[in-house]
């Protein structure tokens, strides 16, 4: 599934850079990813928050004064920790991910909701226990032998303000729709695995924002 991904990937990069050419607003975002899981049936022990990281860039389309499209493509981080009887894992999926959400914004407040779509890149699961570390590097695909599927689907809402006219600072949250599970593990078992992320964020427009 690499090469596809790989395609894929910068098929998006030419038509984000593209798009972006006739945008109203171009910029940049990062922050912090605060990312979860929603495993079903539920563990004995319960999956935490694991931090990670968002970056890429955005561009957006008015509509009216007030409305607008918006897109994005950026780099975003997801996965979990678990942590029992003294041992902690950690998986950590890297995605390249392209939100399109529909934004309102009006005396510098900024809310939008829309879905994203996202493609496995890399990451890695680590195991620690009594001072030792494995680590181990993901594998995406639909074959038993890998860890996750390729494609990742969902729904963002994302409320920020603008501090000044060209910064916003945002929370924004993923709620997972799509089971990340490899597609040959869902033949044979009903258990189901969606991403869910918090997210808090820097925005930065090379264009002004009125």
């Amino acid at each position: 599934m690499k090469k596809p991904i790989f395609w894929i990937a910068a098929i998006l990069l030419v038509l984000f850079v593209q798009s972006s050419a006739f945008a109203q607003r171009f910029g940049i975002k990062a922050g912090l990813n605060l990312a979860n899981v929603a495993y079903d049936p539920e563990p004995e022990e319960d999956f935490k928050m694991l931090p990670t990281f968002n970056v890429g860039g955005l561009a957006e389309f008015d509509f009216s004064e007030n409305m607008g499209l918006g897109v994005g493509l950026q780099i975003a981080g997801k996965g979990a920790k678990l942590e029992q009887s003294g041992a902690e894992i950690k998986f950590n999926p890297i995605y390249l991910q392209v939100p399109v959400n529909v934004f309102y914004r009006n005396n510098g407040f900024y809310a939008g909701v829309g879905p994203y779509i996202g493609f496995g890149l890399f990451g890695q699961y680590s195991f620690e226990f009594m001072g030792d570390k494995e680590t181990e590097d993901i594998e995406f695909g639909n074959d038993l032998d890998d860890d996750f599927a390729p494609i990742d689907f969902g729904l963002g809402f994302e409320v920020g303000y603008h501090v000044i006219a060209p910064l916003r600072i945002s929370v924004s949250y993923d709620l997972g729709l799509m089971n990340v599970v490899p597609q040959d593990y869902q033949d044979i078992d009903d258990g189901s695995i969606k991403n869910n992320v918090l997210g808090i964020n820097l925005a930065w427009f090379f264009t002004d924002v009125e």
